[in-house]
């Protein structure tokens, strides 16, 4: 519904993130995962998955079976580290860190905006009211529902083309979350004659709605390589 025009500032950043987590699963969890999957499917693929648990018990011997018979007694019992008290050992967990989901990629601006006359002064109140009332949620008619705020496509402007900066990174559609106006950035309370503060700083934060794919970079420039993309 509009546009503001702002100058770039210093302390440009962006942080591409993906959520990790360590995962554990041994031996005798993936022989109980293997039973409770074999009983949903069909009580013959849960028989062959019990027979695996029962050979892995009378199979064995020495510390491996012991290990077996100790893991389900603590599991009848409740009690936890059994092995490792009595033989100083512990079953191997078999750690892995897995793929969990992307994450959506915050971006935090901050602006200085001081007039020299009033004309000046009016713009900065437009762009004030601008990011305020566009993150404001919108009632219908009744109030019975809610609206989502009005979303922002933020563009890093390239002077010399009037177009994207290829060499900064680019940003997905965004929400923005909080803004902040402070309106004695000098810690001192001064207007012009006609009530206009004479500086103020906002300060916004956005998040994608969307996180960055790979393919995106591929529908940029067909990995050409050409820009750094998102």
């Amino acid at each position: 519904i509009g546009t503001c025009a702002l100058p770039i500032q210093s302390g440009i950043k962006d942080t591409n993130a993906a959520d990790w987590g360590e995962n554990k699963m041994n031996a005798m969890q993936l022989a109980t995962a293997e039973l409770a999957l074999g009983g949903l499917d069909d009580a013959g693929a849960g028989a062959k998955a019990l027979d695996k648990v029962a050979n892995a018990v009378q199979g064995n011997a020495g510390v491996a079976k012991e290990a077996v018979q100790q893991f389900f007694a603590g599991k009848m019992t409740g009690v936890t580290g059994l092995f490792a008290r009595t033989k100083g050992a512990t079953i191997n967990p078999n750690l892995e860190l897995l793929f969990n989901g992307p994450q959506l990629r915050p971006f935090s601006f901050q602006f200085r905006l001081s007039a020299r006359n009033k004309t000046e002064a009016e713009e900065i109140i437009k762009i004030i009211r601008f990011f305020k009332q566009g993150m404001a949620p919108i009632r219908t008619e009744g109030n019975l529902f809610l609206l989502a705020p009005h979303t922002f496509q933020v563009h890093f402007v390239h002077s010399p083309s009037d177009g994207e900066h290829p060499y900064i990174g680019k940003m997905k559609e965004c929400a923005l979350k909080t803004f902040s106006t402070d309106y004695t950035p000098e810690n001192n309370y001064t207007t012009l004659k006609d009530g206009f503060m004479t500086s103020y700083t906002i300060s916004m934060e956005f998040q994608e709605l969307e996180p960055v794919y790979n393919n995106d970079y591929t529908d940029l420039d067909g990995n050409a390589d050409t820009q750094i993309g998102f």
